[in-house]
Formats: C-alpha cells, structure tokens, sequence
C-alpha cells in the first residue's frame, strides 16, 4: 500500500518530494526487532498466541489502552527523530502499528504536521482508528461508521484501493486467459497465500480439485519452501500450476473464475477490480477473522474455514458467475486527499 500511495503522491504536480520510510528500525531497537521477529513467529508458526494477544487487546479496554500507551512509550522518541528532518507537510501511515505512535506525537504537539492513516481491511479496527489521527483513508467505504466510531465523526474518508494501476482499466476474460496460455474450457480457480505464503494452500489446492473440469493456479508468494513443497506435491498434475511472487496479479485474476485467499488483504479488491469472486479461507485468526467476517456480512466474499466447506463455497461461486468489477473511479485518490489535509493543516470532514 505504501508504494503505490508513493506513486499516487508522486504523479501530483503539487507535491515536491515524497519519502518512504518502509521499515520498523524507524520504532527504534526496542520495538523494530521484536515486531519484526514477532510477526513472522506469531503468524507463521504459534498462531495462536496471536488469536490470544488479539483478543485480550481489543476486547478488554485497559488493554487496548497499555498497548497504545507502551507503543508511544518506546517508539515515539526515535520515529519522532525519524520524521525530523524531512520537515513534512503531512504524514501518512499505511501500517496500524505506527498510529498509536503518531496519535500520541499529534496530540502531545511533537508532530506539528496533521496525519492521515490508511485503514486497509473493512473489520477489525481497534488499531487502526484513533481520536489523536486527523483523518483516516478507508479503503472500504462500509468501514466509515465502525472507524468512526473509535475516532470522532467526521474523521473518516472513503479513497480509492491502494492497488496498481492496471486494476483500474479493464482486461477481459479471454484476453486475459490467452496472455497466459490456458487451457480452454476449465474452470480456473486462483489460491494465493500472499506476499509470505502463508496458510493452507495445499489443502486448498486439493478442496478446488474436486470440483470436476477445475484448474487451479496456486501462488506461494515469497515463501520458496512452500513453493517448493507445492511443485513437489503437485508438480505431476497438469490441473496445477505453482508460482512464486509474480507481478501478474491482474492477468490472474481476470482470467480466474474463482480467487481463494488466505489472507484477505489488498489482493480482494484486486479481485474485485477484475471481477473475480473471492473466497477467504482459513487462518481466521485475530484481526483477519475479524475482516472475513466484515467482508462477507457486505457480501465482498465468502468464507471456509476447512477444506469440505471451501469446496462448497468455490462451487457457489462458480455456479453464479464472474462479477462486474468495482466501480473505483468515482473515489478521491488517498494521495490527493493527503494532500488536501497538508493544506488545510487540519481535519478534513466528510
């Protein structure tokens, strides 16, 4: 997300410089390491103690309330010092663990500039939504009322996805499926477990294969061993095709029928950007359960969470059909909002 808002600020004549800060080292040591570390551990191999820390943080209030107060604790000092000497009109934040850092800046008056925070998933926003941030840019529209909620009215606006580019112009089934040499007259189901190749893919493979006259393109991201596992397993079965981190993301989800995912993030509205039915499946923990359980109840996707069920649910989608793709292009740009913000200097209302 952040890039591409990079590249959004970028294209705008009013806008000198822009400066990515893409890393936690910006938190300082005694955050940075363990953030870093903790992710790929909680996420990847003790899921459950994330299920737990996210339960316990936004469901008991004085939780929720230390965590924030800790976070500003040990990171503010250093991502004040981080932002310093860019001297910027306005910082935008695209990663929920940053915003109880700036609210705390904000509203201490040690970040004299106003800050926007991008609100990716449509659930699960106790992280995201903060009073001291002075507006946030959602990239669900149905999210306004819960953000809010733990804001202040006002202080919430719907933008365009922060996805490529290419998502906004249309590409057609068959033009797509012919760039990438498939076979005609299959159902084509895409699975990808994100940028680290997380959750059950390989059961999702299996789940999609038992639907008859189904080809399923599977994408492991940047997680190789995966990868490798997935070839190895299915690498004999002309139904599945295996990749890696591809930029072809729109090719794919064009041409697919059915898009499962792992991890509902911003690959959901790609999906929706082609038209392609999405199906979230498994990992259903902590705040994504919470945005599977937003997106299906506004009926952006489906959910299974074992593999009898996905088969059911991809089955549903492909009797209905390809849908019609978003209608993105009447939204306000992320970019040119936060830029609007740096000019007035304050909140922008809705």
């Amino acid at each position: 997300m952040a890039r591409a808002l990079v590249r959004d600020l970028e294209r705008l004549p009013e806008v000198s410089s822009v400066t990515l800060l893409n890393d936690f080292a910006i938190l300082g040591k005694r955050l940075s390491r363990p953030l870093t570390s903790g992710y790929k551990f909680h996420l990847g191999k003790v899921q459950w103690s994330y299920d737990l820390a996210y339960r316990v943080f936004t469901g008991l209030r004085p939780a929720k309330r230390f965590g924030e107060l800790a976070l500003y604790a040990l990171g503010a000092s250093s991502l004040s010092e981080a932002i310093a000497p860019h001297r910027p009109d306005v910082v935008i934040s695209t990663h929920p663990v940053l915003n109880p850092v700036l609210a705390g800046l904000r509203s201490a008056g040690r970040l004299r500039c106003p800050v926007a925070a991008v609100v990716g998933p449509l659930g699960g926003h106790d992280f995201w939504a903060l009073p001291g941030l002075d507006l946030h840019l959602l990239l669900y529209e149905a999210a306004i009322p819960s953000v809010e909620r733990l804001s202040r009215p006002g202080a919430a606006r719907a933008v365009r996805p922060l996805i490529s580019r290419e998502f906004f112009e249309p590409l057609g089934q068959p033009q797509a499926r012919a760039s990438l040499g498939l076979r005609e007259g299959r159902a084509v189901v895409v699975v990808s477990g994100g940028g680290w190749g997380v959750g059950d893919i390989d059961g999702a493979i299996s789940a999609c294969l038992a639907l008859p006259g189904t080809d399923v393109i599977a994408i492991a991201g940047r997680n190789e061993a995966l990868r490798h596992t997935l070839q190895s397993r299915h690498g004999y079965d002309h139904r599945v095709s295996v990749l890696g981190y591809t930029t072809r993301m729109r090719d794919l989800l064009s041409a697919a029928d059915v898009f499962v995912t792992t991890t509902a993030g911003s690959s959901i509205q790609e999906a929706r950007a082609c038209g392609a039915p999405t199906v979230c499946y498994g990992f259903l923990i902590g705040h994504v359960r919470d945005n599977v359980n937003a997106l299906c109840k506004h009926g952006f996707a489906r959910a299974a969470s074992n593999p009898a069920e996905l088969t059911r649910a991809v089955g549903a989608a492909l009797s209905e059909g390809r849908l019609p793709a978003a209608d993105y292009g009447r939204l306000p740009t992320a970019a040119e909002l936060a830029v609007a913000l740096a000019r007035s200097g304050a909140e922008i209302g809705a």
